[in-house]
C-alpha cells in the first residue's frame, strides 16, 4: 500500500531542511482546504503563543466573503490545483496582500497565482490522503518560528506507534473521538479527517473539557478516544472519567502511552503520526483501500 510507504518515509522527509522565517511585525493569514486548512489551524495557534499575529480561513470563506487586510497570506494546497485555494490567491492579490504558495506540485496554478512559492515535490504522495506531506509542511512552517530537528524523534514515534496500535483490537471500536487543546485541536481535527477518509469511520473532535458538555452522551464501550494531551490535571481527570464510562483512551503526549516530548506545540508534526498509522490500520481491517478512498480525489477542482 502506498499510504503505508508514505507514512514510513516521514523520518527521511524531515531530514530535508529548507529555510523559512516568519516575522512578528507582519499580520499573517493561512488559507487551505481539508488537511491544508488543518495545517494552518495548527500553525496559527503556535504562532499566537509566540507573539505572532495569525489567522486561518478556508479557501471557500475567502472566495465567498469579504475579509480583513493582512500583510501576508500563506496558501497551502498539496496538489497546487484546489480551486478554492487558487481563487483565494487571486482575490487576495487584488487586495494587494502578498501571497505565498505552499505546494508539492511543480508549475501548478497556485505557483502561477502567488507572488512567491515553495514547492516540495519530494514530499508529494501517490495516495489520495495527505500523510507525509502534511507532516513536512507543518514542520516547515513551525520552523519559521523556531527550528527543531524532529527527524530522529519521528523514527522513535513511528516505531512506538506501530507497536502500540498493532496491539489494539480495532474490531472492538466503531466510534472514534479526538481530543486536544489549542494547536492539538488542529491535530484532533486532522485525526478525525484521516479516519473518515481512509477508513470511512464515525469520528468527532473536540476540545477536551468541551466533551463533557453534551458529546459524551454518545460514548460507549465501543468508543476509542485518541487524546493528544499536554498533561494537565484536568485532562488527566477527564481521561479517568472516560475510562470509567467504558471507553478505551489512547493518550499521546509526554510520558503517555505514545510518548512525545512536549515542545510547546513544535512537536505537533509528531503527534499526527500515530493517528495516520491508526487510519491505515483501520482501513485495512475493514477491507478498504486507503490509497484511494471512496468519493475522494487528490484535489477538489470545481
Amino acid at each position: 500500500m502506498k499510504t503505508l510507504e508514505e507514512i514510513l518515509k516521514i523520518p527521511k522527509l524531515l531530514n530535508k531542511k529548507i529555510s523559512f522565517e516568519l516575522n512578528k511585525e507582519k499580520k499573517y493569514l493561512f488559507v487551505g482546504c481539508g488537511s491544508s486548512y488543518n495545517i494552518g489551524l495548527t500553525v496559527s495557534e503556535v504562532m499566537k503563543k509566540n507573539g505572532y499575529s495569525a489567522n486561518v480561513k478556508t479557501g471557500g470563506n475567502i472566495v465567498l466573503f469579504d475579509n480583513e487586510n493582512y500583510d501576508e497570506a500563506i496558501l497551502i494546497t498539496r496538489t497546487g490545483t484546489s480551486t478554492e485555494t487558487v481563487n483565494s490567491a487571486k482575490n487576495l492579490k487584488k487586495k494587494n496582500i502578498h501571497t505565498i504558495g505552499i505546494t508539492c506540485g511543480k508549475d501548478t496554478d497556485i505557483v502561477k497565482n502567488t507572488d512567491e512559492s515553495f514547492v516540495f515535490d519530494f514530499a508529494n504522495e501517490e495516495s489520495v490522503v495527505m500523510t507525509g506531506s502534511f507532516v513536512y509542511i507543518l514542520n516547515f512552517l513551525l520552523n519559521g518560528i523556531k527550528e527543531f530537528d524532529l527527524s530522529e524523534d519521528s523514527k522513535k514515534v513511528l516505531d512506538e506507534s506501530i507497536k502500540k496500535i498493532d496491539k489494539l483490537n480495532l474490531k472492538n471500536y466503531d466510534h472514534f473521538v479526538f481530543l486536544g487543546f489549542n494547536e492539538n485541536y488542529g491535530i484532533s481535527k486532522e485525526g478525525a479527517l484521516k479516519l473518515q477518509e481512509m477508513a470511512l469511520a464515525r469520528c468527532e473532535f473536540h476540545e477536551p473539557l468541551e466533551y463533557r458538555h453534551g458529546p459524551k452522551s454518545t460514548l460507549t464501550n465501543k468508543t476509542l478516544v485518541i487524546f493528544n494531551t499536554t498533561g494537565t490535571e484536568m485532562e488527566k481527570s477527564l481521561e479517568e472519567e472516560l475510562i470509567k464510562m467504558g471507553a478505551r483512551v489512547l493518550t499521546i503526549g509526554e510520558k503517555k502511552e505514545i510518548n512525545i516530548k512536549n515542545l510547546s506545540g513544535f512537536e505537533t508534526p509528531l503527534r499526527i503520526i500515530p493517528i495516520q498509522y491508526l487510519g491505515y490500520k483501520l482501513a485495512i481491517l475493514k477491507g478498504l483501500n486507503p490509497d484511494n478512498p471512496k468519493n475522494l480525489s487528490k484535489s477538489v477542482i470545481l
